[in-house]
């Protein structure tokens, strides 16, 4: 019986190894995301296809022209639950990368806005979820900043923040913001932050100065 429970703890710490290397590589290396388009996909035209069909080698790019130029879009498959099959749309691909202070703090003032009482959310949960649909022009900006992660452009009336925070209120669902939220929170790494805070700390307490007998500060 011993045996089986050290069997099963040692399992969970392997678990528990591999959950912070995943955290650990999230932070070092980001998150991608896709957002899917409000724009139905076209084949390109025929010529194209035919010149790449039969030059390989030197295959030429075509692009819809309704799309921006500095947007980075794929084309993918996706289940359609009206149709019953896939379907062919356009993705908007993004990536968090490591997020800098200046837009950490950023984002931290967006945070301090937004009022959520739990107390009042578990007694009356749907009433009081609903009324945090407010929310949605600031959950919308917190993305915007966190997937710009550039904090000479933070401020909420940088071009470049306006017009990314458009497109996630037209463009994101509920159930993609909880995730891209999440994803958020753990690029913060408040952990790490607070490992540096207390290192600080740590420093500042043993380099207290001392007073010697003549009056002369020392440091221990």
């Amino acid at each position: 019986m011993s045996e089986e429970q050290n069997n099963r703890d040692l399992t969970r710490e392997e678990q528990l190894e591999i959950e912070e290397k995943a955290i650990q590589a999230l932070l070092d290396m980001g998150a991608k995301f896709s957002v899917p388009l409000k724009i139905n996909p076209v084949n390109p035209p025929k010529r194209i296809v035919w010149w790449n069909k039969h030059f390989p080698n030197h295959v030429k790019v075509w692009r819809d022209r309704r799309l921006p130029k500095n947007w980075d879009v794929s084309l993918s498959e996706v289940p359609d639950a009206n149709l019953g099959k896939l379907v062919k749309v356009y993705m908007r691909n993004f990536h968090i990368k490591p997020l800098y202070l200046g837009t950490i703090d950023a984002l931290r003032k967006l945070y301090i806005q937004i009022e959520y009482d739990e107390q009042a959310i578990q007694d009356q949960p749907i009433q009081e979820s609903k009324k945090l649909f407010k929310y949605i022009p600031v959950m919308a900006e917190i993305a915007a900043v966190a997937v710009l992660n550039n904090p000479t452009i933070a401020n909420p009336l940088a071009k470049e923040v306006k017009e990314l925070k458009a497109f996630f209120i037209e463009h994101l669902t509920v159930a993609k913001l909880q995730r891209l939220a999440a994803i958020i929170s753990q690029m913060m790494n408040a952990g790490g932050f607070t490992s540096s805070i207390r290192s600080i700390r740590e420093i500042g307490v043993n380099t207290k100065p001392k007073q010697k007998e003549n009056g002369a500060d020392l440091i221990e």
